[in-house]
């Protein structure tokens, strides 16, 4: 009997779980390692709160990528009363996905064999018969096949000079623990680092909750996320823009795709959807030095343009600001000096250097993707072992098109695959369920067809 171990039971393991077991036909037993107690929900669709919306209309977030309205189908067949264009809170797409594994496991063929590991891998060994996972109570899982679906790691702390503001009480490098909304008082000044879809859902939030507290959040520019409108689709270009292997000469077409989407009524939200398709492969045509060059003067602007947030959140935030309950501003962060208490941080925008001082910080700059920087004992295991090594970019690890990971060595692993956020720095487009689900199934049938 073959053996797959998949790391991860967030979206990513999960619906390569469902897919696994939805396909195979041969004996096979599918292992899932997921230290948090629960499946299908990972970081992103475990929050408790119904403020916290999916960015992504109902009718599009499906599981399978042949049938991308089941998700929809299931909301009205368990009597949850929303449209195919609502934005549904991301618990239920939690359940939804448990669910779905959970159908998955009950229809699967008598020869399949479904574990789940309520622990922490720790090491990995490639033994010469199979790879070895051991979890951090002592069990060993042999396996012919490994899978890291990470999902979401800790962001790293902000860089500044003195860390010492790490070890506050109200410093919070992860917004999702408890603490956040428990040891924060209602009148507590809050300063919030990062202005993206994170910063929303606390905002969201709070503003819920009845919090009386100043809000400020700070990015480098300062950009809100861009705001979901319906309107037509935009025909694909892909065909100007196939092949091209600079930057400038790419925003170039864009640009003229959005004139004329404006000339015809439209605007630029169908434009830039309309390269989602081609994405993966448009970053792949570009040189190292381009996809240095778009990360460090480009990739704000396309991250608050493709990761939009709902209407409704944007009516809050609007709300907040014209309140004087959130304040929003860009620029460079310097200094972070814990002093009586509170939280005296300092950073320079258009040439001045400016202070705001808060009773609470929390840390939504992003997911750490530099994995020589997570701490994590599996992946250092992994890193020190020459197993895994980051990409070109640091944006994820080294791992080719076929999802099987590249070690130090520059050899290709059979052993080791991969799928989703690990894989930004190949496919830049890689974290967002339409991306996942299609991954998921791909590599699902590759696997079986390898047994």
């Amino acid at each position: 009997m073959k053996n797959i171990t998949i790391i991860g039971g967030g979206a990513s393991g999960t619906l390569l779980a469902a897919n696994l077991l939805k396909n195979a036909n041969c004996e096979l037993t599918i292992n899932i390692v997921e230290k948090r107690g629960k499946l299908g929900q990972g970081v992103a669709y475990s929050t408790p709160h119904l403020v916290h919306l999916l960015n992504v209309p109902a009718a599009k977030m499906g599981a399978f990528p042949d049938d991308v309205g089941d998700f929809h189908k299931w909301l009205t067949a368990n009597g949850f009363d929303h449209s195919e264009s609502d934005f549904v809170p991301r618990s239920i797409f939690g359940k939804y996905l448990t669910n779905i594994l959970s159908r998955s496991v009950d229809a699967a063929a008598d020869s399949v064999k479904f574990n789940y590991f309520d622990d922490e891998a720790e090491e990995f060994a490639d033994g010469e018969n199979s790879a070895v996972v051991i979890l951090a109570s002592g069990q060993i899982i042999h396996s012919d096949i490994v899978v890291l679906a990470f999902g979401n790691f800790l962001p790293p702390h902000p860089n500044v000079p003195d860390d010492g503001y790490t070890s506050e009480p109200k410093y919070f490098r992860d917004q999702w623990q408890s603490t956040v909304f428990t040891n924060i008082d209602v009148n507590n000044s809050i300063l919030i680092i990062g202005t993206g879809l994170s910063m929303v859902d606390l905002a969201m939030h709070f503003n819920t909750t009845g919090h009386i507290g100043k809000i400020s959040a700070i990015s480098t520019r300062g950009l809100l996320p861009a705001v979901h409108a319906h309107g037509e689709a935009y025909p694909s270009f892909y065909s100007e823009l196939k092949g091209m292997d600079r930057i400038t000469d790419l925003l170039k077409v864009v640009r003229r795709h959005i004139k004329r989407a404006e000339s015809d009524g439209g605007n630029w939200r169908g434009v830039i959807d309309s390269l989602r398709p081609h994405t993966q492969q448009i970053w792949s045509d570009l040189p190292t030095a381009e996809k240095k060059y778009f990360m460090e003067h480009l990739s704000r602007y396309w991250n608050v343009s493709r990761h939009r947030m709902p209407k409704q959140a944007a009516d809050v935030l609007e709300d907040m600001q014209a309140n004087e309950k959130l304040e929003v501003f860009g620029g460079r962060l310097l200094t972070i000096e814990p002093a009586d208490g509170k939280f005296i941080t300092t950073y320079r925008s258009d040439g001045i250097d400016k202070t705001v001082t808060t009773d609470a910080v929390i840390n939504c700059i992003g997911s750490q993707s530099n994995f020589q920087r997570i701490d994590s004992p599996l992946i250092k295991n992994l890193i020190n072992s020459g197993s895994i090594k980051n990409d070109e970019l640091s944006l994820g690890i080294a791992v080719d098109k076929k999802y099987c990971v590249v070690g130090a060595d520059g050899k290709t692993s059979q052993k080791i695959r991969t799928l989703g956020t690990s894989m930004k720095g190949t496919l830049w487009e890689t974290t967002a369920i339409p991306e996942i689900r299609h991954q998921a199934k791909e590599l699902a049938l590759q696997l079986l067809g390898e047994l």
